[in-house]
């Protein structure tokens, strides 16, 4: 979810565009690897000289993610009324490999750290997962200083394995215990101080952070806290933006005390007015 969490990264087209994105992230307590392809095509809403309508789209695409534990393909559609506000819709369905490191039968919220399951990673299973979302985020720039709160909501229905009887599953995207069939939440916002401009210039953004998630169904909840930085340094398409995150467990039944949720990813964007030569992100 790093990828969402960069308000006004890049002016939108001023006529229909493909707006593509592709980041490789890795992380650490939980370990992952993570692929995360994004395609759309874009076209212009209403525009005017007003701060808010400089930079309005809708548009239509599909994702991909690929990662050890599983692989995973929808559709997207996305739109932005106004500069500060833009919702993305999402329907996917995801395939868990049976290798200990994608979904895991449980009786109760608990023990499913990484360190726990590797100790059980035979009692993985193979299944498949249909899902819908909804990620709304408010965004905004004034003077130095970037503000985000993006939300995630998505319903889950998996395929209970035959002879599974446990009534949740480990579900390693949102590192949550869930129910076979759940409605999870994820809410972060940040503060971020805008160093060095961006645009057609490097980019610096670095500030505080919050991160929440939950599942509905399971009762299972992970709050956390620090810091995120941003940095791109320099404009060519080739040159990626790469962001990293330290957060502290402040509520969760796997992990706390000194232990930190460490991510970094790199991305690279591209948009391509139709009939045009390609913009700089």
């Amino acid at each position: 979810m790093i990828a969402a969490l960069l308000a006004a990264t890049a002016l939108a087209a001023d006529g229909p565009s493909i707006w593509g994105r592709q980041a490789v992230g890795v992380a650490g307590w939980p370990t992952g690897l993570l692929s995360n392809t994004l395609v759309e095509g874009r076209v212009p809403l209403h525009r005017s000289e007003s701060v808010v309508f400089h930079d309005t789209y809708g548009g239509f695409g599909a994702q991909a993610m690929v990662s050890p534990a599983f692989l995973l393909v929808g559709p997207r559609l996305t739109f932005a009324p106004i500069d500060v506000f833009d919702v993305t819709l999402k329907g996917a369905h995801a395939w868990y490999f049976g290798n200990g490191l994608g979904l895991m039968p449980f009786d109760a919220v608990g023990g499913s750290s990484s360190s726990a399951r590797d100790a059980r990673a035979d009692e993985g299973v193979a299944s498949e997962l249909w899902s819908a979302s909804v990620e709304p985020t408010l965004k905004g720039k004034v003077w130095k200083i970037v503000v985000f709160d993006t939300w995630s909501i998505d319903y889950l229905v998996f395929e209970r394995p035959a002879g599974v009887t446990s009534p949740y599953t480990y579900e390693p995207l949102r590192d949550l215990v869930v129910g076979w069939s759940d409605i999870t939440f994820e809410h972060q916002a940040g503060v971020l101080y805008q160093a060095l401009p961006g645009g057609d210039k490097p980019s610096l953004r670095f500030g505080p952070t919050f991160r929440d998630r939950w599942a509905h169904g399971s009762g299972d909840r992970s709050t956390t806290v620090g810091a995120l930085v941003a940095a791109r340094p320099g404009v060519k398409p080739a040159i990626p933006t790469i962001v990293g995150m330290a957060l502290w467990y402040v509520d969760d039944h796997d992990y706390g005390g000194g232990v930190p949720f460490l991510a970094a990813q790199v991305r690279w964007d591209f948009e391509r007015e139709l009939g045009s030569a390609e913009k700089a992100p």
